[in-house]
């Protein structure tokens, strides 16, 4: 019965560390699209007319959201942290994994709006509200197809 015991706790060990590793990288990606969307907030409170319009913190919200959208993510999407994988913690389908290209690209995408963003941020307020959308577009797509909703 002791041994039993004994090789039961020395499986479950590992298997509680990779819960933990697979937890903290959905809480890893978690807040980084927090980030995302505190800079992208910066932007929509300033088309909304919610805040006005200065050109040095439209210029750091651009700079931020650039520097999210290159930052390596390869340890937050890892296999196993899908939503069927960690219900309640992790919200991303598993489509996301299937559909590694279309992640890319919409990536790839994002980064170039989020470089266009940073070359008119400063520019003024039309120019700024006018790079939003393309930014926006991205998020959409990927939430859109590989997100599930909040509870």
């Amino acid at each position: 019965m002791k041994k039993t015991i004994l090789a039961a706790i020395a499986v479950s060990i590992p298997c509680i560390a990779l819960a933990d590793a697979a937890t903290d990288a959905v809480k890893a990606r978690q807040d980084h699209m927090k980030g995302f969307g505190k800079q992208v907030g910066t932007f929509a409170a300033v088309a909304k007319g919610e805040a006005e319009y200065d050109p040095a913190v439209a210029q750091a919200a651009a700079d931020m959201l650039v520097e999210l959208a290159n930052a390596d993510q390869s340890g937050f999407w890892l296999e196993g942290t899908s939503m069927d994988d960690l219900p309640g913690v992790s919200y991303a389908k598993p489509a996301l994994w299937e559909n590694t290209d279309q992640v890319t690209a919409i990536m790839a995408d994002l980064q170039a709006a989020a470089a266009n963003m940073q070359a008119v941020a400063s520019d003024g307020k039309d120019a700024m509200v006018a790079a939003i959308g393309p930014i926006g577009q991205q998020c959409q797509a990927c939430h859109k197809e590989f997100q599930a909703k909040k509870d």
